[in-house]
């Protein structure tokens, strides 16, 4: 998963804090949009790595043994992959799935 989208996912993580009362429902729909984010950040990489492969829906889902349903409610941002769904892609696709933490504050710290 590239830089933008680990950012997607702290960024979401970020937004799960408690939010002050005054602004709940404020937070609330931001965290609706970074989830969005998140999860089209999660269908393109795992599209990319299937272009790279050269890889359609149905040979992953003959790899992964996962239906072709769930796999494409995964690409549509229907559903949020568990970890061992994206480890399972990723053993699939020939490449390592890397969860990071990055400060959002900037480069300076």
């Amino acid at each position: 998963m590239n830089n933008e989208g680990m950012n997607s996912i702290f960024e979401q993580i970020n937004n799960l804090k408690k939010p002050d009362s005054d602004s709940k429902e404020k937070t609330i729909d931001t965290s609706k949009d970074t989830l969005r984010e998140v999860l089209n950040g999660v269908s393109e990489e795992i599209q990319r790595v299937l272009d790279a492969n050269n890889f359609t829906q149905e040979d992953l889902c003959r790899i992964t043994s996962m239906s072709q349903s769930n796999i494409s409610k995964i690409q549509n941002g229907k559903v949020v992959p568990r970890i061992e769904t994206l480890h399972k892609i990723a053993t699939a696709t020939h490449t390592r799935l890397v969860i990071s933490f990055e400060s959002m504050e900037g480069d300076d710290q």
